[in-house]
């Protein structure tokens, strides 16, 4: 998901959680410290939301060590050179018995031209197939078809040894921005797995993390409620970020150091699905306003959005009677219904246009490359 979706989420996860403790406390102590004094605590949500991806973009990246980088330029495209250093570092890998790692860096020849080049991983055949491209323009990607070289001088080919697990798409577009990195890791029994960005969703998509920082809370707030609310939205906000980004197929290293790979994500969507985005801003945004509204029936008893399930199981309802009532009148009619028909309306949409959905190694690669920022399919 987006940097936005990530906050929002992260949001609407604090709203739950003081929601929540402020029943457990009761006497409205969360809501009247938050109302009353103006407390910036759901805000916590929000920051930590976002802070996997600051950790990755601003920190892990520049962290990340490199064996082998191939670097370019237009006077010199030798796209032997990038088959022989991939397919060498594969290997190498597989003989020492230690992660490897290579850096592709993109070629760039003016402020808004680039030179592409492919990278294909044959894992059937156990080639790396470098291609030299066109020159692009900028972010539109436009080729000019005067740029093209021979073929001769635009292939190259370079074989390795071992068995090569590589589960994204097998061609890989460098071309704008920054390039893309690959590691590869030995795995027993003469096969290496190779990982694409693999600074990213590691160590700070994770569930551990999450739970290192959640002390933060009381070094805020002390060991009081308001303390412990903070220790839960810092923990819960972090972990909304892990659970949305899951949905797509990358995934994350959940438990480091007790695990090193990523586990798989869920195959729902994708981080650069423009509707799944859209959706779930909507439904964050709904909920935060529900949260809210929640919070002040608490404090004051008015009941702003009044929803219409409530009148019929009559007026003497509990606190939490009333919320849980509440909410799922409200995912019936505000959320649910603009969801569903929304999509089946884009559905309908894009199969009149002739749309083509894109397989899942596409995807897959679309996805990688979108988090990238640089390299695109």
């Amino acid at each position: 998901m987006k940097g936005f979706a990530h906050f929002l989420a992260g949001l609407t996860t604090a709203t739950f959680v003081v929601v929540i403790a402020n029943m457990y406390y009761g006497n409205n102590v969360i809501a009247n410290e938050i109302v009353v004094h103006k407390a910036l605590i759901i805000i916590l949500g929000g920051i930590f939301g976002i802070l996997p991806d600051t950790i990755d973009f601003r920190f892990a990246k520049y962290l990340q060590k490199h064996d082998y980088e191939v670097d370019m330029d237009e006077w010199n495209l030798d796209p032997q050179l990038v088959a022989t250093t991939l397919a060498k570092a594969i290997d190498q890998a597989n003989e020492e018995n230690r992660e490897v790692n290579v850096m592709l860096h993109t070629i760039k020849i003016s402020s808004d031209q680039w030179r592409q080049y492919t990278v294909h991983f044959d894992t059937e055949n156990k080639k790396v197939i470098c291609d030299i491209g066109p020159i692009i323009s900028g972010f539109e990607k436009r080729p000019y078809i005067t740029s093209y070289l021979p073929p001769e001088k635009a292939h190259a080919e370079a074989s390795f040894k071992a068995d090569l697990d590589y589960n994204y798409d097998a061609v890989t577009h460098v071309d704008i921005l920054s390039g893309p990195d690959f590691s590869f890791f030995p795995e027993g029994n003469n096969r290496v797995r190779a990982d694409f960005i693999p600074w990213h969703r590691r160590w700070a998509h994770s569930i551990t993390l999450g739970i290192m920082f959640a002390p933060i809370g009381f070094m805020l707030y002390g060991f009081t409620p308001m303390g412990w609310t903070a220790f839960w939205i810092i923990m819960l906000g972090f972990w909304s970020h892990i659970l949305t980004d899951h949905f797509g197929l990358m995934g994350s290293n959940m438990f480091p150091p007790f695990t090193t790979k990523r586990i798989p994500g869920f195959k729902v969507t994708r981080s650069m699905s423009t509707l799944a985005n859209v959706y779930t801003n909507y439904l964050d945004i709904l909920l935060i306003i529900f949260n809210v509204n929640a919070l002040n029936y608490a404090l004051s008893g008015k009941d702003y959005l009044s929803m219409p399930w409530l009148s019929y199981f009559g007026e003497n309802l509990s606190y939490l009677e009333w919320y849980l009532i509440g909410i799922m009148n409200y995912l019936v009619y505000y959320i649910i219904p603009p969801i569903l028909v929304s999509y089946l309306i884009v559905s309908w949409l894009r199969k009149r246009k002739g749309v083509r959905e894109l397989t899942e190694k596409e995807a897959r690669s679309a996805e990688q490359l979108e988090e990238l920022g640089g390299a695109n399919v």
